[in-house]
């Protein structure tokens, strides 16, 4: 029986379609969402508040205004900065650099209260669920301007 390369040339289209399909969820297959979906509760921005005030509020003050060297971390500086980025995108910036002399001196669910905190104060909503310390997860979470 003769091969049919067309038929062939289907299959290979098919098999790309499946594999662009599946890396588009993430490379664990995790779903992208909003950081409008309320990805964090308002226990764990509380957490975080008090966290930042004890590692942050220094340089970035208790408004989150910065101070003049710190950058503003609310508004539109925040909006520009994060824009169609991830949240975890945000979590390892902090964590890489954050606080100044000590980076990654917190612990993870540390970081990532912070994040929900900055979430909070920038308006977007909580919700029933704890923003994970999954990296991952961090990933598939997009920041995008209010809907």
């Amino acid at each position: 029986m003769k091969k049919n390369p067309r038929r062939k040339g289907l299959y290979v289209v098919a098999v790309a379609t499946m594999v662009a399909a599946t890396s588009f969820a993430g490379s664990e297959g995790v779903a992208q969402e909003s950081a409008w979906d309320g990805v964090f509760t308002e226990e764990q921005a509380m957490r975080g508040q008090e966290t930042y005030r004890q590692e942050c509020a220094s340089c970035h003050l208790d408004d989150l205004l910065g101070d003049g060297i710190a950058p503003l971390l609310v508004g539109v500086p925040f909006s520009f900065r994060w824009s169609d980025l991830s949240v975890g995108d945000m979590f390892m910036a902090i964590r890489t650099t954050m606080p100044q002399g000590a980076p990654a001196s917190l612990s993870v669910s540390g970081y990532v209260d912070i994040v929900s905190y900055m979430l909070k104060v920038n308006e977007f909503p909580a919700g029933d669920d704890e923003l994970p310390t999954d990296t991952d997860v961090l990933e598939s979470i997009i920041i995008t301007e209010k809907p």
